[in-house]
């Protein structure tokens, strides 16, 4: 199987490419308008338009400023392609509603390749908890002063931190609330949206504050208080894929310790996952998932 990845981003070569090579059974393709110099052996292309026409991949994942991502995932899906987009999926939800209708049509697989919560740490996370009891769940990502150039900055490019950290939002209420009812407010004025967004999600057993900011000291973490303890996971939505990671707990008798977990990248099992639902025909598996997740940033917005 091929899978052809349109842009030559940060995420691609820091994580991406590491994890597909570890599949014998997939190559791997690449467009981009950017010189690719840390693999020769790789097909490239300079034009988006001609690698999705020429290319014999049955996959492309779309890796390109957020501005971009509905555009080639329309004409991909136009051209049979089953299609993964980076965060976000669309900046919109019409434009979500669209793809999700023309790849039900083609009968193709879409998927938003969200991966932090695939860490163990989450998985041993949501088994401890009892979903019966109070939970209180503190959300920080705040990142430093990005390089002027980057296209986070820009709104033409689908850039600010709404567009860019609200996906994570939206899959904290999602995995955290499941189907129960909530309410949210925003603790921004709309002009600031562009810098920082932060939310309080109200539920009847769980609380949930959400902090996300550019500019800023650099945090990364996921407190979740519980049944008497207290769970911390750092690095929780970009954890590092080249050591291993801890989650601290602490047990409400004074007593803190840590729990130890081995070097992952989250990406190997998505990437499993994606594989074997295409190649088993489960193309719907992700539409109702993208849908919910595009109604929550679009009723935080």
């Amino acid at each position: 199987m091929k899978i052809l990845i349109l842009g030559n981003s940060g995420i691609f070569q820091k994580k991406i490419f590491d994890s597909l090579k570890k599949f014998k059974k997939i190559s791997v393709e690449v467009a981009s308008r950017r010189d690719i110099n840390f693999d020769k052996k790789i097909k490239t292309y300079k034009s988006y338009k001609l690698s999705i026409e020429n290319t014999e991949a049955k996959i492309v994942y779309i890796s390109l400023v957020n501005s971009e991502h509905f555009k080639w995932a329309l004409y991909a899906l136009k051209k049979n392609k089953h299609v993964i987009i980076d965060k976000p999926f669309a900046l919109n939800f019409k434009d979500t509603k669209i793809l999700i209708k023309l790849a039900t049509k083609k009968k193709l697989f879409l998927s938003e390749a969200v991966v932090f919560h695939k860490h163990l740490r989450f998985k041993k996370l949501f088994s401890s908890i009892n979903v019966r009891k109070k939970t209180n769940i503190l959300a920080t990502f705040h990142i430093p002063k990005l390089d002027k150039n980057n296209f986070r900055n820009f709104r033409k490019y689908g850039g600010g931190c709404f567009n860019d950290m609200s996906t994570y939002a939206a899959y904290i209420i999602y995995i955290f609330l499941k189907k129960n009812k909530y309410k949210i407010s925003q603790s921004i004025k709309k002009e600031d949206i562009h810098k920082s967004f932060s939310l309080s999600i109200d539920s009847r057993l769980t609380k949930i504050e959400m902090s996300f900011k550019f500019d800023s000291e650099y945090k990364n973490e996921i407190v979740v208080e519980n049944n008497s303890k207290r769970y911390s996971i750092n690095y929780a939505f970009s954890p590092p894929k080249d050591k291993p990671t801890n989650m601290i707990i602490f047990d409400g008798k004074k007593k803190e310790y840590a729990l130890r977990f081995k070097k992952q990248n989250t990406f190997d099992k998505y990437f499993s996952n994606i594989f074997s639902l295409i190649k088993r025909k489960k193309h719907k598996i992700f539409y109702d998932e993208i849908e919910k997740i595009a109604k929550i940033r679009k009723k935080i917005s």
